[in-house]
């Protein structure tokens, strides 16, 4: 298979994953709908979803179906490239596991990104309203909300933000070692 092939899929394949999870996540964590950027990520995946919504619809802020379509982007991608490239794929139910734990460990990746570029905003720009910093602002805030009672503001440094990438580092490195012994033994 040629590389450029390969590249154009894995970049098609890994832009709708992180769109699938981005709005899974938006819903999750009830970010501003009508902020310009959800509205853009609504637009982008509503095409795809809306069909997988009349089988698997939401449960309160809960998207199943933007979960289900990133796991299927991430396990189509494996299957097509290895299609494309005549390779053999193992056993369906271990590449169908291990392709959700890339989807949970997407999900860990996109907040610990949101809270490094919140840090680096507060700093640069502090008081910005820029929709991009509201929705990531947004996007954090209840995953920060319990550290920040564990850890308070002192003298206007809030340090929760180093617990929690602190906490999504641990379960980055855990996730696929849970995994493992679960699936290998």
């Amino acid at each position: 298979m040629s590389n450029t092939l390969e590249l154009v899929v894995r970049f098609v394949f890994q832009a709708g994953v992180f769109f699938f999870v981005l709005r899974f996540l938006l819903q999750a964590c009830r970010v501003d709908f009508y902020n310009p950027i959800s509205q853009g990520v609504v637009k982008i995946t509503d095409v795809l979803l809306k069909p997988i919504r009349l089988i698997l619809p939401g449960r309160g802020s809960i998207d199943y179906a933007s979960f289900l379509a990133a796991w299927a982007a991430v396990v189509g991608q494996v299957y097509l490239l290895a299609a494309l490239s005549d390779a053999l794929i193992g056993n369906a139910v271990f590449v169908v596991s291990y392709e959700l734990l890339e989807v949970l460990l997407g999900i860990l990746f996109v907040f610990k990104w949101a809270i490094i570029i919140m840090i680096v905003a507060s700093w640069i720009a502090p008081g910005n309203h820029h929709p991009a910093l509201a929705l990531v602002q947004q996007l954090v805030d209840p995953i920060l909300a319990p550290a920040r009672r564990i850890i308070p503001a002192m003298g206007g440094l809030d340090l929760s933000p180093m617990l929690v990438i602190l906490v999504l580092i641990v379960l980055e490195s855990a996730l696929p070692e849970m995994f493992r012994s679960v699936f290998l033994g």
